[in-house]
């Protein structure tokens, strides 16, 4: 190679570096607190992993809370600037004494991402057949552990196995609890579930989402003061949310997976076409397809806490009261005019 044309490949080379790190620098920086690491939340791994967010002007930090509650508190405290979790936080802060009250600004999936395993396998579910028998359910109060119950009442299970569900193992603890022989039945969702089918200890017995419906399940809230001076940046990554739905509806399982696997270092790009692919097939969709909150969605949601027993009825909390569609509404015309 002709010594300038190496020199003018070099100074190419360093121009598209100093270039790079210039629009790296003029980036909004920001932290989002996620509830739990989960395939369950593609479209936002997607928004991060196809550089989505990156083109929209941000760059996320993004911590894992491992709980509801430590992702609520870490946007309580200012440690996070917005987190994604489920509904019943933001709605519980809401109801708090927290003046700054907080508001739900995009939706990201549409229903619950569980499925309820049993330890031996079951070709067809009699719902009598979990009386009696120990489940291993999740944190009192959380999304999981409400729609689980809902589930359950409204299939007949009987009161006193729904009143002894097991509920005091931590996030980081259910997988070694159940492998060691915890509970008869319980509920999982990916990457554990996976982890567990492949050492032969968890046969799925169905989606709960599938038995739920449309119920918002995680959705990105921040408090109300945070919006007021960020609207901008909460428009942004909104606007990376509605691009990443839209681009994970038509792409494929292993395009899928190959854009998520960063965030799951632990599994092969096989392990994510299967995770993909089961949520794919629930039988009900799993992501939201719009960033808009479904009003209907978020109702039944809170109907669901109210029936759990964690939301006084006269405690719900109006649409319009916790969320702002003004963000959403923005981002999917945004994309509709692309």
């Amino acid at each position: 190679m002709p010594n300038h044309v190496g020199k003018s490949l070099a100074v190419a080379a360093v121009a598209a570096l100093l270039s790079w790190n210039a629009q790296a620098a003029d980036r909004t920086k920001v932290k989002l607190a996620e509830v739990v690491r989960s395939q369950l939340y593609v479209p936002m791994y997607v928004a991060l992993g196809k550089g989505f967010a990156a083109e929209e002007g941000l760059d996320v930090d993004l911590v894992t809370a491992n709980g509801g509650d430590r992702a609520g508190a870490l946007v309580l405290s200012g440690q996070a600037d917005f987190a994604l979790a489920g509904p019943e936080v933001p709605i519980y802060i809401f109801n708090g004494e927290s003046p700054d009250k907080p508001l739900i600004f995009s939706a990201l999936t549409a229903t619950d991402g569980f499925f309820l395993v049993s330890r031996a396998k079951i070709d067809k579910l009699d719902w009598s057949a979990l009386n009696g028998k120990k489940i291993v359910g999740f944190r009192p109060g959380s999304t999981p552990g409400l729609y689980l119950e809902y589930v359950l009442k409204h299939h007949g299970v009987d009161a006193a196995t729904v009143a002894s569900i097991i509920t005091n193992i931590g996030i980081p603890a259910r997988d070694g609890a159940w492998m060691s022989g915890t509970g008869d039945f319980g509920i999982f969702m990916e990457p554990s579930l996976s982890r567990l089918e492949k050492a032969g200890q968890a046969h799925v017995v169905t989606s709960i989402g599938k038995e739920v419906g449309r119920a918002d399940y995680t959705v990105f809230f921040a408090k109300k003061s945070w919006l007021e001076k960020n609207g901008e940046t909460a428009q942004k990554w909104t606007n990376a949310i509605a691009r990443a739905q839209a681009w994970v509806a038509t792409a494929s399982p292993k395009e899928i997976a190959e854009t998520i696997a960063p965030y799951f270092p632990g599994l092969s790009v096989d392990d994510n076409i299967a995770v993909v692919t089961r949520y794919r097939n629930a039988g009900v969709p799993i992501w939201a397809a719009s960033t808009v909150v479904d009003e209907g969605g978020l109702a039944l949601a809170q109907q669901i806490m109210v029936e759990g027993g964690t939301l006084p009825a006269d405690k719900k909390v109006a649409y319009k009261q916790i969320v702002t569609t003004a963000y959403a509404e923005k981002a999917q015309q945004k994309f509709v005019q692309k």
